[in-house]
């Protein structure tokens, strides 16, 4: 009986502890599991520019590791083209949102971004959606939806 009330126990703190509003590293597991993420959502910087699925001019997904590497993968016209390289999640002083920031080790050319080196920043909007700072240059927005857990 005592192992059941510490099992029940040990249950409602991990409840307790789960927070939804947190987009930080723990909610979105990326310590404990692969996780998927495709590209659902592309944008221009005209109004209802909105493109989806087979629409988009192309397809893409990341694979994040718990050991904090990534593929990135992208198909245009049945050619795919791969890019690997590591993350990490950052903050930045006064900004309440978290990011992953994506550093290229291969595919330099699928790294979007507005400086032209290898890094790229996503933004996490919420638990299952991050989303690509691209736009910020007048690069196209990237919407990505949380696929595999």
């Amino acid at each position: 009986m005592k192992r059941y009330t510490l099992l029940f126990l040990f249950l409602v703190f991990l409840a307790s502890c789960a927070n939804d509003d947190d987009f930080g590293l723990e909610s979105t597991q990326f310590v404990f599991s692969e996780q998927k993420w495709q590209l659902t959502q592309m944008s221009g910087s005209f109004q209802n520019s909105e493109t989806t699925g087979e629409e988009m001019e192309w397809q893409e997904y990341y694979i994040f590791s718990p050991e904090g590497t990534f593929v990135k993968s992208r198909t245009i016209d049945d050619e795919i083209i791969e890019a690997t390289g590591s993350f990490e999640v950052v903050e930045y002083e006064n900004d309440l949102n978290h990011y992953l920031e994506l550093t290229f080790e291969t595919g330099n050319e699928l790294a979007g971004n507005c400086t032209g080196d290898d890094k790229e920043l996503l933004m996490y909007r919420s638990s299952t959606m991050i989303s690509s700072l691209w736009m910020a240059c007048d690069g196209p927005g990237l919407d990505y939806l949380l696929i595999k857990n």
